[in-house]
């Protein structure tokens, strides 16, 4: 499910870029890590990279309930589901390789940056009905909601020095809420209907 609910944003990302830009047929942003063991980056030049930075359980909204009656009528007993929040890097990969092509310089990098802020900010609530593409990708996701997530100085310092490559321009979305079960139950039982007390005696 991580993985389609990211290639779904994605999309959703190219589609919006191909409007602002004229372009219907130039993907720009790409699922993609940030960079290779020896520092270099993986994000295509000229263009936006999406990576799975962190994977957090929300136990805010975590449910205790155990049981539940299935359509034959049975108990079944479930762990209870986890839901999951996960940050998102949006990196712009416009290094001026090539001095001559004005799509390829840094403050070209910055204008498409802020498209994604402005994407995010117009529409940040994904539903299958909003959004009807979502389905195509996942029919387990439901609503997908994308909050612009801030860190300090020194938390970027340290993250981009884990990376191991050097900085690029980029912004950070928390996305929740995606919800796990896994429907193999581990017990089935016929409920109590009735409680009866016996008191014949021989």
């Amino acid at each position: 499910m991580i993985h389609t609910c990211l290639s779904f944003l994605t999309n959703e990302l190219n589609d919006y870029l191909k409007r602002r830009t004229g372009s219907p047929t130039v993907d720009r942003v790409y699922l993609t890590s940030v960079a290779t063991e020896g520092g270099g980056v993986v994000i295509p030049d000229k263009s936006l990279g999406v990576s799975l930075i962190n994977i957090e359980e929300d136990r805010v909204y975590k449910d205790q309930k155990s049981t539940l009656i299935n359509n034959n009528g049975n108990i079944e007993r479930l762990n209870p589901e986890i839901k999951l929040n996960l940050y998102v890097l949006i990196s712009a990969n416009f290094q001026n390789t090539d001095a001559e092509d004005s799509t390829d310089d840094y403050v070209e990098g910055l204008k498409q940056l802020s498209w994604i802020i402005s994407f995010f900010q117009a529409k940040n609530v994904f539903t299958p009905e909003n959004s009807p593409k979502m389905a195509d990708f996942d029919p387990n996701l439901t609503k997908l909601v994308v909050e612009l997530y801030s860190y300090s100085f020194e938390q970027l310092y340290n993250f981009w020095s884990v990376v191991g490559a050097k900085y690029l321009p980029s912004v950070l979305y928390k996305i929740r809420i995606l919800t796990f079960q896994e429907r193999e139950f581990f017990d089935s039982t016929i409920p109590i209907e009735k409680i009866g007390i016996n008191s014949k005696t021989k």
